[in-house]
């Protein structure tokens, strides 16, 4: 038999601390503009994921655009996700044109269910969409020139 305290309100708290945190995630992931900018490499590690991209913008803060702004770029950035418990692809092919979003689907149990829609072009330039998903507890962008890591 399941019993439910409603009055302590505990259930709502934890359900409410979970969408809390998701929301920041999306907030985090919407803040970031990868348009025009490939995937210059992709890393796969026992545990940890990381995608490079030539050019990685933040969205200017206050304002729901990209609009060119360009105070925040990181050259040569990294899409990091770590401590990943799983990965499923669309495809064999990666990532070597460009990562079109980034999205977190749920967090359950602390890890968060990010996939992540991109392409590949073939040497015959057909381009292919390409869809990962990963299961992981953390996701950053790291700054290579001089290792700096932005979470928010």
């Amino acid at each position: 038999m399941l019993l439910l305290n409603i009055a302590s309100g505990n259930c709502s708290r934890v359900l409410r601390g979970a969408l809390d945190e998701m929301e920041q995630m999306n907030q985090f992931l919407r803040s970031l503009y990868l348009g025009d900018r490939w995937c210059e490499c992709m890393e796969v590690g026992e545990d940890r994921i990381v995608f490079q991209v030539n050019l990685i913008s933040r969205v200017q803060k206050g304002i729901m655009e990209w609009n060119y702004y360009s105070d925040e770029d990181i050259l040569h950035g990294c899409l990091v996700f770590e401590e990943v418990s799983e990965f499923k692809r669309s495809s064999d092919l990666e990532f070597n044109d460009e990562i079109y979003e980034v999205k977190v689907l749920e967090k359950k149990d602390e890890i968060y269910t990010f996939v992540v829609y991109g392409c590949n072009v073939s040497d015959n330039v057909v381009s292919t969409g390409l869809e990962y998903q990963i299961k992981a507890k953390r996701f950053y962008i790291l700054n290579p020139q001089n290792n700096t890591i932005i979470r928010e």
